[in-house]
């Protein structure tokens, strides 16, 4: 252990010697250039990306930069992700150079928008959570946009437990304080929509504002979408006049059909039927024939009521009953296969919050009449000793209960005591972990520094130092039990249910929990060199039996 205190101590030094000499990496100015025109023309950005080529880029840091960047650009292109390799480079480099925070919050932020591409949600929330982390407090946008993608995943996969709405909150605070009118727009139309049921003042009042924002950027495709949102809140609580306003109001924008979306237009054909008006519910009914909406169970639904209203209007009962039927038949199929049912997902959420708010309620009246009921017990049983006793007690009475008192005082004081000695307890364990936390970062640094040097004499003591051997496996169980700390037990789990597996795999398993890079690894594992690693953890995959890669074993523990 002495040793191993002495090599750690080593590390650091050389660290220290050779960051120190180092200074703030400058990157390729087309880089640079294609990082300035990502906000407002990434498909500007995205051809320059496109003709730069990693082989031709001076530095790693050149080359992490780009793979970064080429991500985000066809990201915001929406060129859908087939694949996370060059993200996973970038990722990889940032974390390595974690003075790079705000390239390694954007990092974590694109990994998990690649990873939802890929239908991973579970994955793209953990990265998302560790861009939370990650970035720099006062990097508003990052931190503003990282939780917009958080309540965007929970909006997209219907979990309406109020999370949702607090990352959007979260988010439009963020974007307030940096005047950011896009993004302060998307969080206002969306929290409009999410607030439409459960609070209808606050839904209108952020949908005007959202309103007001795309007048002001005279941005049309938004300015509908944001009328459509009112038009739906105000359809939603039957008033059909002001819907119609709003309708009229697109109207006379006199924009081409094809700027009216499917949704917008079954909507305005509802709001037409309502007010008694089917032949102008019909042209807009007309006008959403034009998508392709009978291979679309959701949509083919929304038509059919529209339908069903405009028949309604007309006098026709038969014709609305028969669709009617043939709404609750599409309804049962889409039950029975799996499908979305978007119609009923917000009234389901409205329904468990009022549930919540009703036992929140019977909660509180139920601890009031306990703290009633022990009150009265307490009076009675003073009643009582009072009774008991007689008058010539009473000073003895009173003396029991000064003592009583002194002596809850004591406890009290020393249970003061306890809780300071704990915190500072708690507060050294918390230093003890971030050293050893930095010394692994250190040991990591070295390991590569040594792997690119391998003729210095110094570098192959060290290496000798580190390499693993069964002579110092005491030494290399006390780092297992490092790792099962920090990953729920995942070495001791690992060897219970995998008993095949022989100490150097658990050994290259533990490395991989700590993000150890390929070059690390060979050197402490003594492989021949780097690129066999991904071959050795291949075979241990499969030596495992495991269905998924390593990296997808070990972010499972990770997410416990």
């Amino acid at each position: 252990m002495r040793a191993l205190l002495v090599s750690i101590l080593v590390f650091v030094a050389l660290v220290a010697a050779v960051t120190g000499c180092g200074r703030s990496p400058r990157y390729d100015a087309r880089l640079v250039r294609a990082d300035s025109l990502m906000r407002d023309t990434p498909d500007s950005a995205l051809a320059i990306l496109e003709a730069v080529d990693n082989a031709g880029l001076a530095t790693e840091g050149d080359r992490a930069y780009r793979d970064l960047l080429l991500t985000q650009a066809r990201y915001r292109c929406y060129i859908t992700a087939t694949s996370d390799s060059a993200i996973n480079r970038a990722l990889d480099y940032y974390r390595r150079h974690s003075t790079e925070r705000e390239k390694l919050t954007r990092a974590h932020i694109y990994k998990g928008a690649v990873m939802e591409e890929l239908g991973h949600p579970d994955s793209a929330m953990l990265y998302y959570k560790h861009a939370e982390a990650t970035a720099d407090p006062d990097d508003h946008f990052n931190l503003g946009y990282t939780k917009l993608r958080i309540g965007s995943l929970y909006v997209g996969y219907y979990a309406f437990d109020g999370s949702e709405i607090e990352k959007y909150e979260e988010a439009l605070d963020h974007f307030d304080k940096i005047g950011d009118q896009e993004y302060l727009h998307k969080c206002k139309n969306n929290l409009g929509c999410l607030y439409r049921e459960s609070d209808p003042v606050k839904a209108e009042k952020l949908l005007n504002q959202a309103k007001s924002i795309s007048l002001q950027r005279n941005d049309t495709v938004s300015l509908i979408d944001d009328i459509h949102a009112l038009t739906l809140l105000h359809y939603y609580y039957e008033r059909y006049n002001q819907a119609l306003k709003l309708v009229h109001e697109v109207e006379r924008l006199q924009l081409a059909k094809e700027c009216l979306s499917f949704d917008f237009c079954t909507t305005a054909a509802n709001v037409y039927a309502k007010v008694g008006k089917p032949d102008s519910a019909m042209i807009y009914l007309r006008l959403a024939e034009q998508y392709d909406y009978q291979n679309d169970d959701e949509k083919h639904m929304y038509y059919l009521e529209s339908l069903g209203e405009i028949e309604l209007a007309r006098g026709d009962t038969n014709s609305y009953n028969r669709l009617t039927v043939k709404r609750s038949r599409l309804s049962n199929s889409m039950l029975s296969n799996g499908g979305k049912i978007t119609i009923t997902r917000t009234e389901n959420a409205y329904d468990k919050a009022m549930d919540k708010a009703a036992d929140d309620r019977h909660d509180l009246l139920k601890m009031a009449l306990i703290i009633l009921a022990s009150l009265a017990a307490v009076a009675g049983i003073f009643i009582v000793v009072r009774y008991i006793h007689n008058i010539n007690k009473e000073k003895q009475y009173r003396q029991h209960i000064n003592d009583l008192k002194t002596s809850a005082q004591e406890q009290l004081r020393h249970l003061s005591a306890l809780q300071l000695s704990y915190d500072r307890i708690q507060i050294k364990d918390e230093h003890i972990k971030e050293f050893i936390d930095s010394q692994m970062l250190a040991l990591s640094q070295v390991l590569s520094v040594c792997y690119r040097k391998p003729n210095n004499k110094l570098s192959e003591q060290i290496k000798d130092i580190l390499k693993y051997q069964e002579k110092d496996q005491q030494n290399w169980d006390k780092f297992f039990d490092y790792i099962d700390i920090r990953f729920e037990n995942i070495i001791s789990s690992t060897r219970e249910h995998f008993p095949q597996l022989d100490n150097k795999d658990l050994m290259l398993i533990a490395l991989c929990c700590m993000d150890y890079s390929y070059i690390q690894i060979a050197t402490i594992l003594d492989y021949s060199n780097a690129t066999s690693v991904g071959t050795i953890k291949s075979r241990l995959a499969k030596k495992m039996g495991l269905k998924d890669s390593l990296n997808d074993y070990i972010a499972l523990w990770a997410r416990h």
